[in-house]
């Protein structure tokens, strides 16, 4: 699957190859989804993503993205959604996604103290590449 996604044949794909690659597989994966495997992928931050980074978080990560998908669809047809299977298929992606915000947080407090200035949050947000604009302009606003 990755070798075909790499259409220069570099071994590493850009961002808009994973994109690309990612919207026309059939696993249902929505823009948030595949901006989330992005940030977990890109372990060096260089912007692209190489078959040794992807593998140890693409698998699983597409499982629970997948699975996550179908719960959803379950429970756009139920009412009251089954909360603890909800935690079951979350689970994995909410400690993901927290580990990944606490490693970038940490990257820009730089005085340790566990406090970035608002204008300083403003500024990360405004720069990243994962967000889309509508969720940019979301955050900012809070």
């Amino acid at each position: 699957m990755f070798h075909t996604m790499d259409k220069t044949g570099s071994g590493r794909l850009t961002y808009s190859e994973f994109r690309d690659s990612f919207r026309t597989l059939s696993y249902g994966l929505n823009d948030n989804d595949i901006n989330m495997l992005i940030a977990l992928a890109d372990e060096d931050q260089d912007e692209l993503i190489s078959w040794e980074e992807f593998i140890p978080i693409g698998i699983d990560a597409i499982r629970t993205f997948y699975s996550r998908n179908i719960v959803k669809k379950s429970a756009d047809k139920m009412k009251h959604p089954n909360p603890d299977a909800l935690k079951l298929v979350y689970w994995d992606e909410i400690q993901k996604t927290y580990q990944l915000l606490s490693y970038f947080f940490e990257q820009v407090d730089i005085v340790k103290d566990g406090i970035v200035s608002l204008q300083h949050f403003k500024d990360i947000v405004r720069s990243t590449k994962f967000l889309t604009p509508k969720e940019k302009n979301l955050l900012i606003r809070l």
